[in-house]
Parts: structure tokens; C-alpha cells; sequence
């Protein structure tokens, strides 16, 4: 279990790419779910930086929580 804040990503945390495969759908859909807000995510120098997940948060958005 990832216990970092989201101001401080750590190596634990996903790519969109990683967390694609975990969640069973297409890595555009995680980019739209983080996009709209629907998934917690981190993203530096935004609008275009990097994306990274916490791992907790992939699951709770894959529960519908």
C-alpha cells in the first residue's frame, strides 16, 4: 500500500500505461478518467506532464468507489 501524498510521487506510483493493464481497459480511457477528474492522479508542469497513479486510487476508481 502506497502511503505517499499526491505532492510527492514516489517509484510505487503507476504510468497510465502501467495501470492500463490492471484496470482491463485501453490506456486513453485512464487518461480520460484523470483528465475528467473521475481518477486521482498526479501530474507535473501541467497540462502536459507526466501522469502517475497512486496504486490505492487505481483500485478504488476499478471498485467504483
Amino acid at each position: 500500500m502506497a502511503t505517499n501524498t499526491h505532492n510527492n510521487p514516489s517509484p510505487e506510483w503507476l504510468t497510465p500505461a502501467e495501470a492500463a493493464p490492471i484496470a482491463r481497459c485501453d490506456r486513453n480511457f485512464i487518461y480520460e478518467a484523470l483528465q475528467s477528474g473521475e481518477l486521482k492522479g498526479f501530474q507535473r508542469n501541467k497540462p502536459k506532464g507526466r501522469w502517475l497513479i497512486d496504486p490505492d486510487d487505481l483500485q478504488r476508481w476499478i471498485r467504483g468507489e
